[in-house]
């Protein structure tokens, strides 16, 4: 497997194990309207976006993969408030991305091994489905390959 393919097989594993998903995440990104309440909270890792060359002082430069993370959330509940769905998720998402183990004396994620260091990066989309009951979440994972 490709270094690229190990890493977000690392990803995908770390993501699985950090919330209790309705619908365990996968690689392929599905619409909202395919993904029936039901089936929600349900996670997508979406490969499709740039990928960053940056040379530093090794003569191999790295390479900065950017994923995104798209959560659908059921808000169809009035009882319920979809942005309390959407933010415990996003603190086990926070959790899962805090170094712990073999990571912890290096103060990064490193997935295993397999990544420098991945990590939450940049502003999170929230939108918490109050006026149609569809609660998203898009976050921003960079990835950045020894």
């Amino acid at each position: 497997m490709s270094a690229r393919e190990n890493a977000l097989s690392a990803l995908l594993t770390l993501i699985t194990e950090a919330y209790p998903w309705q619908t365990s995440p996968s690689r392929r990104l599905r619409l909202w309207s395919d993904v029936a309440p039901i089936e929600r909270p349900a996670c997508f890792l979406f490969e499709g976006g740039f990928e960053t060359y940056e040379q530093g002082a090794a003569s191999q430069p790295k390479r900065i993969l950017e994923i995104k993370l798209f959560v659908y959330v059921d808000a169809r509940d009035p009882a319920a408030v979809g942005a309390a769905s959407i933010n415990n998720i996003m603190d086990a998402l926070d959790l899962a991305f805090v170094p712990s183990g073999s990571d912890l004396p290096l103060g990064r994620v490193t997935l295993g091994g397999t990544a420098y260091r991945c990590t939450i990066m940049g502003r999170p989309l929230k939108d918490p489905g109050d006026l149609d009951g569809d609660g998203l979440l898009i976050v921003p994972i960079q990835i950045i390959l020894p």
